[in-house]
């Protein structure tokens, strides 16, 4: 059961979400944030000591809302191809999401350039994807899959996974055809995966 306090910080996040999706991260203040939220300066500041952090946990809020479903489908002992399959159909669809996509850009344009890149990447990124990596060394232990580093198959899969879109979605350019095409498109990068890590 969550406290008052966590509850009014999670009021807080999902106000900042809204503010840096419409406005950018450069063009977004705390005094914006505060008072949409209401209260004080002071108050939100009891909670986030700068914006860099409150867009932290805004993309981390986003990361564990959305992506809980795909890393869901990672469950050992069941039929690997179509777990890897449901788990990136879910994966993609919220990357390739206009919310996500826009947040990409301000960790591209901002926080490369406030040195916030890395602390984006352990709070967010590096967790899921080592979830990645457990599922595929749990089937690997079980002589489901070739052993590998489980880190390096997870990247692999990634790639493979994107690799039809990477290009264009560097640019942040991803179409509804595009999104039409996202099964089968996964399904060729699961199917090389398979093709190297299975048994």
């Amino acid at each position: 059961m969550r406290t008052k306090s966590e509850e009014r910080r999670q009021h807080m996040v999902a106000t900042a979400a809204e503010v840096f999706l419409q406005r950018g991260y450069e063009a977004t203040s705390m005094a914006e944030i505060c008072s949409r939220v209401g209260g004080s300066k002071a108050t939100l500041y009891g909670y986030f000591k700068s914006k860099e952090e409150l867009f932290l946990s805004v993309m981390k809020m986003l990361a564990e809302e959305r992506m809980s479903h795909a890393y869901a489908r990672l469950v050992p002992g069941g039929d690997i191809a179509a777990s890897l399959q449901a788990f990136a159909e879910n994966y993609l669809q919220v990357i390739l999401g206009p919310d996500l996509m826009a947040m990409r850009g301000i960790i591209v344009g901002e926080l490369v350039r406030a040195g916030a890149a890395q602390q984006f990447y352990d709070a967010g990124p590096r967790q899921g994807w080592n979830k990645v990596a457990a599922y595929l060394e749990a089937e690997m232990a079980a002589g489901r899959l070739r052993q590998a580093d489980g880190w390096v198959a997870a990247m692999h899969l990634l790639s493979l996974i994107q690799a039809e879109y990477q290009q264009t979605f560097l640019i942040g350019v991803v179409s509804e055809d595009d999104l039409t095409l996202l099964q089968e498109r996964v399904a060729r990068g699961v199917e090389v995966f398979m093709a190297w890590y299975g048994v």
